[in-house]
Protein backbone atom coordinates (compact mmCIF):
# COMPACT_ATOMS: atom_id res chain seq x y z
CA UNK A 1 0.00 0.00 0.00
CA UNK A 2 2.53 2.07 0.85
CA UNK A 3 4.38 1.49 -1.94
CA UNK A 4 1.30 2.41 -4.46
CA UNK A 5 1.15 5.74 -2.51
CA UNK A 6 4.80 6.66 -3.42
CA UNK A 7 4.12 6.21 -6.33
CA UNK A 8 1.20 7.93 -7.25
CA UNK A 9 2.86 10.86 -5.33
CA UNK A 10 5.98 10.92 -7.59
CA UNK A 11 4.03 10.76 -10.78
CA UNK A 12 1.86 13.23 -9.74
CA UNK A 13 5.36 15.59 -8.79
CA UNK A 14 7.18 14.19 -12.25
CA UNK A 15 3.95 15.59 -14.18
CA UNK A 16 4.12 19.26 -12.83
CA UNK A 17 7.92 19.72 -13.22
CA UNK A 18 9.13 21.49 -16.36
CA UNK A 19 10.50 19.39 -19.44
CA UNK A 20 13.20 22.14 -20.52
CA UNK A 21 16.87 20.77 -20.47
CA UNK A 22 20.38 22.03 -20.19
CA UNK A 23 22.03 18.69 -21.43
CA UNK A 24 21.13 16.32 -24.11
CA UNK A 25 22.79 12.74 -25.17
CA UNK A 26 22.77 10.74 -28.64
CA UNK A 27 22.47 7.17 -27.14
CA UNK A 28 24.79 5.57 -29.03
CA UNK A 29 27.57 4.53 -25.98
CA UNK A 30 30.60 6.30 -27.49
CA UNK A 31 28.69 9.24 -27.03
CA UNK A 32 28.70 9.60 -23.38
CA UNK A 33 30.77 12.34 -22.33
CA UNK A 34 28.93 13.99 -19.49
CA UNK A 35 30.26 12.87 -15.85
CA UNK A 36 27.69 12.28 -13.33
CA UNK A 37 30.69 12.97 -10.60
CA UNK A 38 30.90 16.89 -11.71
CA UNK A 39 33.23 19.54 -9.54
CA UNK A 40 32.04 22.62 -7.87
CA UNK A 41 33.49 24.73 -11.10
CA UNK A 42 31.81 22.30 -13.50
CA UNK A 43 28.62 23.59 -11.87
CA UNK A 44 28.37 26.74 -13.19
CA UNK A 45 29.48 26.02 -17.07
CA UNK A 46 27.16 26.89 -19.68
CA UNK A 47 26.30 23.01 -19.86
CA UNK A 48 25.21 22.37 -17.22
CA UNK A 49 23.39 26.12 -16.04
CA UNK A 50 23.92 26.98 -12.64
CA UNK A 51 24.08 24.65 -9.66
CA UNK A 52 20.39 25.40 -8.50
CA UNK A 53 19.74 24.05 -11.86
CA UNK A 54 21.29 21.37 -11.93
CA UNK A 55 20.84 20.11 -8.27
CA UNK A 56 16.65 20.79 -9.22
CA UNK A 57 17.24 18.32 -11.70
CA UNK A 58 19.06 15.56 -10.24
CA UNK A 59 16.16 16.27 -7.42
CA UNK A 60 13.85 15.75 -10.36
CA UNK A 61 15.74 12.73 -11.69
CA UNK A 62 15.52 10.42 -8.23
CA UNK A 63 11.63 10.95 -9.15
CA UNK A 64 11.47 9.60 -12.26
CA UNK A 65 13.58 6.57 -10.44
CA UNK A 66 11.15 5.83 -7.92
CA UNK A 67 8.61 6.44 -10.20
CA UNK A 68 9.94 3.87 -12.84
CA UNK A 69 10.78 1.25 -10.11
CA UNK A 70 7.31 1.23 -9.74
CA UNK A 71 6.14 -0.24 -12.75
CA UNK A 72 9.68 -1.88 -12.88
CA UNK A 73 8.39 -5.54 -11.91
CA UNK A 74 5.27 -5.26 -14.52
CA UNK A 75 7.44 -4.18 -17.06
CA UNK A 76 9.87 -7.14 -17.05
CA UNK A 77 6.93 -9.33 -16.91
CA UNK A 78 5.27 -7.64 -20.46
CA UNK A 79 9.04 -7.05 -21.87
CA UNK A 80 9.38 -10.63 -23.07
CA UNK A 81 6.50 -10.48 -25.20
CA UNK A 82 8.53 -8.52 -27.33
CA UNK A 83 12.22 -10.02 -27.36
CA UNK A 84 11.61 -11.12 -30.74
CA UNK A 85 11.44 -7.95 -32.95
CA UNK A 86 14.62 -5.69 -30.84
CA UNK A 87 18.13 -6.16 -32.38
CA UNK A 88 21.66 -4.95 -30.90
CA UNK A 89 23.15 -2.64 -33.71
CA UNK A 90 26.96 -2.61 -34.14
CA UNK A 91 28.30 -0.08 -36.16
CA UNK A 92 32.28 0.23 -36.93
CA UNK A 93 34.43 2.21 -39.37
CA UNK A 94 37.36 1.29 -41.60
CA UNK A 95 40.61 0.83 -40.27
CA UNK A 96 42.38 4.05 -40.27
CA UNK A 97 46.03 5.14 -40.98
CA UNK A 98 47.36 3.18 -37.61
CA UNK A 99 44.92 0.56 -37.62
CA UNK A 100 42.13 1.82 -35.49
CA UNK A 101 38.91 0.68 -35.90
CA UNK A 102 35.79 2.68 -34.24
CA UNK A 103 32.74 1.03 -33.26
CA UNK A 104 29.10 2.17 -31.36
CA UNK A 105 26.71 0.35 -30.18
CA UNK A 106 23.20 1.07 -30.16
CA UNK A 107 19.32 -0.56 -30.72
CA UNK A 108 17.02 -1.07 -33.06
CA UNK A 109 13.28 -2.77 -33.45
CA UNK A 110 12.42 -5.27 -36.55
CA UNK A 111 10.04 -3.23 -38.40
CA UNK A 112 8.93 -5.50 -41.41
CA UNK A 113 10.23 -8.82 -43.26
CA UNK A 114 9.36 -10.20 -46.89
CA UNK A 115 10.71 -13.37 -48.41
CA UNK A 116 14.06 -11.46 -48.80
CA UNK A 117 15.09 -9.22 -46.41
CA UNK A 118 14.46 -8.09 -42.77
CA UNK A 119 13.72 -4.13 -42.67
CA UNK A 120 15.19 -2.75 -38.77
CA UNK A 121 14.38 0.27 -37.84
CA UNK A 122 17.19 2.36 -35.98
CA UNK A 123 18.15 6.06 -34.93
CA UNK A 124 20.22 7.58 -37.91
CA UNK A 125 22.92 8.92 -35.19
CA UNK A 126 23.49 4.92 -34.65
CA UNK A 127 24.45 4.44 -37.93
CA UNK A 128 27.19 7.25 -39.02
CA UNK A 129 29.98 4.73 -39.83
CA UNK A 130 30.48 2.52 -42.71
CA UNK A 131 29.78 -1.16 -41.88
CA UNK A 132 27.21 -2.48 -39.65
CA UNK A 133 26.42 -5.92 -37.89
CA UNK A 134 22.86 -6.47 -35.99
CA UNK A 135 22.51 -8.80 -33.21
CA UNK A 136 19.38 -10.92 -33.07
CA UNK A 137 17.44 -12.21 -30.02
CA UNK A 138 18.95 -15.65 -30.43
CA UNK A 139 22.37 -13.91 -30.13
CA UNK A 140 23.10 -14.99 -34.46
CA UNK A 141 24.97 -12.33 -35.80
CA UNK A 142 24.70 -10.94 -39.51
CA UNK A 143 25.63 -8.00 -41.54
CA UNK A 144 23.52 -5.20 -42.72
CA UNK A 145 22.97 -3.02 -45.48
CA UNK A 146 22.44 0.91 -44.03
CA UNK A 147 19.80 1.12 -46.53
CA UNK A 148 18.09 4.61 -45.51
CA UNK A 149 19.47 7.41 -43.09
CA UNK A 150 17.67 10.67 -42.30
CA UNK A 151 19.13 12.77 -39.72
CA UNK A 152 16.74 15.37 -39.51
CA UNK A 153 14.12 12.92 -38.06
CA UNK A 154 16.74 10.83 -36.39
CA UNK A 155 15.41 7.59 -38.10
CA UNK A 156 17.22 5.20 -40.07
CA UNK A 157 16.82 1.67 -41.51
CA UNK A 158 18.95 -1.31 -42.10
CA UNK A 159 18.43 -4.93 -44.32
CA UNK A 160 19.35 -8.35 -43.59
CA UNK A 161 19.59 -11.00 -46.37
CA UNK A 162 17.04 -13.54 -45.18
CA UNK A 163 18.81 -16.17 -46.71
CA UNK A 164 21.59 -16.13 -44.58
CA UNK A 165 19.44 -16.40 -41.51
CA UNK A 166 19.42 -20.33 -40.46
CA UNK A 167 15.49 -21.73 -39.67
CA UNK A 168 16.06 -21.24 -35.52
CA UNK A 169 16.68 -17.85 -36.04
CA UNK A 170 13.68 -17.03 -38.42
CA UNK A 171 11.37 -18.91 -35.87
CA UNK A 172 12.64 -16.48 -33.12
CA UNK A 173 12.29 -12.80 -34.83
CA UNK A 174 9.22 -10.98 -35.88
CA UNK A 175 8.18 -7.67 -36.54
CA UNK A 176 7.04 -5.36 -34.12
CA UNK A 177 3.30 -4.15 -34.18
CA UNK A 178 3.08 -0.50 -34.13
CA UNK A 179 1.30 2.67 -33.32
CA UNK A 180 1.06 5.73 -32.21
CA UNK A 181 0.90 6.20 -28.25
CA UNK A 182 -2.30 8.59 -28.91
CA UNK A 183 -3.93 6.16 -31.13
CA UNK A 184 -3.52 3.60 -28.25
CA UNK A 185 -5.71 5.84 -26.13
CA UNK A 186 -2.98 6.21 -23.81
CA UNK A 187 -2.41 9.43 -21.25
CA UNK A 188 -0.29 11.38 -19.45
CA UNK A 189 0.75 9.32 -16.59
CA UNK A 190 0.12 6.12 -18.47
CA UNK A 191 3.17 3.33 -17.73
CA UNK A 192 5.52 2.70 -20.92
CA UNK A 193 8.73 0.60 -21.18
CA UNK A 194 11.81 0.54 -23.24
CA UNK A 195 13.95 -2.33 -24.64
CA UNK A 196 17.63 -1.69 -24.94
CA UNK A 197 20.09 -3.94 -26.70
CA UNK A 198 23.58 -2.17 -26.55
CA UNK A 199 25.16 -4.27 -24.65
CA UNK A 200 23.16 -7.51 -25.95
CA UNK A 201 19.51 -7.85 -27.56
CA UNK A 202 17.02 -7.21 -24.61
CA UNK A 203 19.88 -6.65 -22.75
CA UNK A 204 17.92 -4.19 -20.46
CA UNK A 205 14.45 -3.40 -19.52
CA UNK A 206 13.79 0.03 -18.33
CA UNK A 207 9.74 0.90 -16.66
CA UNK A 208 9.02 4.36 -18.22
CA UNK A 209 6.08 7.31 -17.85
CA UNK A 210 4.59 8.67 -20.69
CA UNK A 211 4.36 12.88 -20.38
CA UNK A 212 3.15 14.08 -23.99
CA UNK A 213 2.64 12.77 -27.23
CA UNK A 214 4.74 15.91 -28.80
CA UNK A 215 7.07 18.54 -27.63
CA UNK A 216 9.90 20.32 -29.34
CA UNK A 217 13.09 18.19 -29.40
CA UNK A 218 15.68 19.64 -27.92
CA UNK A 219 18.44 17.94 -30.29
CA UNK A 220 16.58 19.43 -33.04
CA UNK A 221 14.24 22.76 -32.35
CA UNK A 222 12.44 21.67 -35.94
CA UNK A 223 11.16 18.17 -34.95
CA UNK A 224 8.42 17.18 -32.79
CA UNK A 225 9.03 14.15 -30.62
CA UNK A 226 7.35 11.77 -27.90
CA UNK A 227 8.74 12.67 -24.70
CA UNK A 228 8.40 10.24 -21.49
CA UNK A 229 10.18 9.95 -17.74
CA UNK A 230 12.38 6.98 -17.49
CA UNK A 231 16.38 5.74 -16.36
CA UNK A 232 16.75 4.66 -20.07
CA UNK A 233 20.34 6.13 -20.96
CA UNK A 234 23.43 5.59 -23.53
CA UNK A 235 23.20 2.90 -25.84
CA UNK A 236 19.48 2.92 -25.84
CA UNK A 237 19.27 5.06 -28.89
CA UNK A 238 16.77 3.29 -31.81
CA UNK A 239 15.39 0.91 -29.52
CA UNK A 240 11.68 0.66 -28.89
CA UNK A 241 9.41 1.98 -26.51
CA UNK A 242 6.17 0.01 -26.10
CA UNK A 243 2.95 0.24 -24.53
CA UNK A 244 1.76 -2.05 -21.73
CA UNK A 245 0.76 -4.08 -24.28
CA UNK A 246 3.45 -4.34 -26.11
CA UNK A 247 2.78 -2.26 -29.14
CA UNK A 248 5.58 -0.33 -30.23
CA UNK A 249 4.91 3.54 -29.76
CA UNK A 250 8.78 5.15 -31.00
CA UNK A 251 11.66 4.32 -30.89
CA UNK A 252 14.16 6.14 -28.37
CA UNK A 253 16.76 9.28 -29.89
CA UNK A 254 18.23 10.98 -26.77
CA UNK A 255 17.58 11.94 -23.28
CA UNK A 256 18.54 14.78 -20.76
CA UNK A 257 20.38 12.89 -18.00
CA UNK A 258 17.92 13.95 -15.82
CA UNK A 259 14.57 11.38 -16.35
CA UNK A 260 13.53 13.16 -18.98
CA UNK A 261 13.48 11.00 -22.53
CA UNK A 262 12.61 11.56 -25.93
CA UNK A 263 11.52 9.42 -28.97
CA UNK A 264 10.90 9.68 -32.58
CA UNK A 265 6.78 8.86 -32.50
CA UNK A 266 6.30 5.12 -34.59
CA UNK A 267 4.17 7.22 -36.92
CA UNK A 268 6.95 9.21 -38.00
CA UNK A 269 9.28 6.07 -38.36
CA UNK A 270 5.96 4.38 -40.60
CA UNK A 271 5.80 7.70 -42.91
CA UNK A 272 10.02 8.06 -43.52
CA UNK A 273 9.41 4.00 -44.12
CA UNK A 274 6.45 4.10 -47.30
CA UNK A 275 8.14 7.26 -48.36
CA UNK A 276 11.90 5.45 -48.85
CA UNK A 277 10.13 2.46 -49.87
CA UNK A 278 8.36 4.78 -53.07
CA UNK A 279 11.86 5.65 -53.55
CA UNK A 280 13.35 2.41 -54.41
CA UNK A 281 9.47 1.80 -56.12
CA UNK A 282 10.56 4.65 -58.61
CA UNK A 283 14.37 3.57 -59.22
CA UNK A 284 13.20 0.45 -59.95
CA UNK A 285 10.78 1.47 -62.45
CA UNK A 286 13.34 4.45 -64.42
CA UNK A 287 15.82 0.89 -64.75
CA UNK A 288 13.36 -1.01 -65.53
Amino acid sequence: MKKGILALLCICLLLGQPAASLTVWAASKEDWAVRQDRTEAEYAAPAYGTKAAVLAKTAFARQVTDAAGFWQETAQAIAPVTYGHNVRVVNYSDADALGLVYESMGSGVIMAMDENFVYIATAAHCVKRAHTLVEFADGTRHAADIAYRNPAKDVGFLLVNKAGLLPGTLAVISPAAGADAGALGKTTGDMLFAVSSAAAPNGNVYAGILDQYSVVYPNNPVQNVMQFFSEVSHGSSGGAVYSAEGIWVGSISGGDNYGVCWAVPYSEILNEFNAWLALLALQQAAIG
